[in-house]
């Protein structure tokens, strides 16, 4: 009975309804909600998400991780790269070029 007397002392000086603010050094007691330690904060509606890795490397850099594994581009490839390039294809039309070109007749 102490206790619920205490704390509804304690409650009316609390500058925030539904905390408790006992003495310095303890932790803040809830009174009449639903609150556990473990419970994770809610994320900001606006905050920005982190990137997860991931970044741009070059044609030739990506050459030469490939020839490190013993993949080497033919001139083949390296004429449509080109085509590509000049006539200014979006990635999309591009794919559609290398597709075409091993599509079986």
């Amino acid at each position: 009975m102490a206790l619920i007397a205490a704390r509804r002392s304690l409650q009316a000086a609390s500058t925030r309804p539904g905390l408790v603010f006992p003495q310095s050094g303890m932790d803040a007691i809830r009174v009449g909600m639903c609150y556990t330690q473990n419970m994770t904060k809610a994320k900001q509606p606006g905050a920005k998400a982190k990137k997860k890795g991931g970044f741009v490397i070059g044609r030739d850099s990506f050459g030469k991780i490939s020839a490190v594994e013993g993949i080497r581009l033919t001139p083949a490839m390296k004429k449509r790269a080109a085509d590509a390039e000049r006539k200014g294809l979006s990635a999309e039309e591009y794919r559609q070029s290398i597709a075409r070109s091993y599509r079986k007749a």
